[in-house]
């Protein structure tokens, strides 16, 4: 199997591997919105500058649907922001839709009350999601240094604020001081680390807009 994408191992994290619930998870769409944009970032796709304007390095397909579907809604100097918002609303079911395919997760269809269809998304395979959990511990936990992409992630873990679901075994403090030094540590390259500054930014500002509204 080829690696996850950042959003789909953003998704691995915050579901329940058992039940497949979780995707309604408040401020899950802007974190997986947000993990495309560093994504493409890595990929040298788009760069993050000042004032969160993003500028395309590359405008071709990368070939993996849920990522050429936020591609094609960059255009020079839009806002990361701006991005998200037009990206977030299907960002958690194109990813959804590459894990089933992957063989990671499979559609289950359950009824709320007896009468209203609801979708899950078990895990399939348990050894993509432990392979995730254990990077992420390995990392955080036991002071293994990061990959660029392993950082890339634990970057917006930590904006989403997923820290609990990412390294349960872990004291909160300790996971939540350790992952904001990850990200903002020298594991990343500073295109990298710029675009995940700016999208922890923005996640964290939308997440707070719409707990508010």
């Amino acid at each position: 199997m080829s690696e996850l994408t950042i959003p789909e191992a953003v998704l691995l994290v915050a579901l329940d591997h058992v039940t497949g619930s979780g995707k309604a998870r408040l401020g899950l769409d802007w974190a997986v919105a947000g993990a495309g944009v560093v994504e493409l970032a890595l990929a040298q796709k788009i760069s993050v500058g000042d004032k969160d304007i993003v500028t395309v390095l590359d405008p071709d397909p990368t070939g993996i649907g849920h990522l050429d579907a936020v591609l094609a809604e960059v255009t020079d100097g839009v806002r990361v922001s701006k991005v998200l918002r037009r990206t977030r609303g299907g960002a958690p079911d194109r990813a959804l839709a590459a894990l089933v395919e992957r063989g990671v997760l499979h559609r289950r269809r359950t009824w709320v009350l007896g009468m209203l269809p609801v979708h899950r998304y078990p895990v399939s395979d348990p050894s993509a999601a432990a392979a995730v959990r254990a990077g992420l511990e390995a990392t955080v936990l036991g002071g293994q240094e990061p990959s660029e992409r392993t950082a890339a992630l634990v970057g917006v873990l930590h904006a989403a604020k997923l820290w609990r679901r990412a390294v349960p075994s872990g004291g909160r403090k300790q996971v939540r001081q350790r992952m904001s030094d990850i990200a903002a540590g020298q594991s990343i390259s500073p295109a990298v680390r710029k675009a995940i500054a700016r999208t922890q930014g923005a996640i964290t500002a939308m997440t707070a807009a719409a707990s508010s509204g």
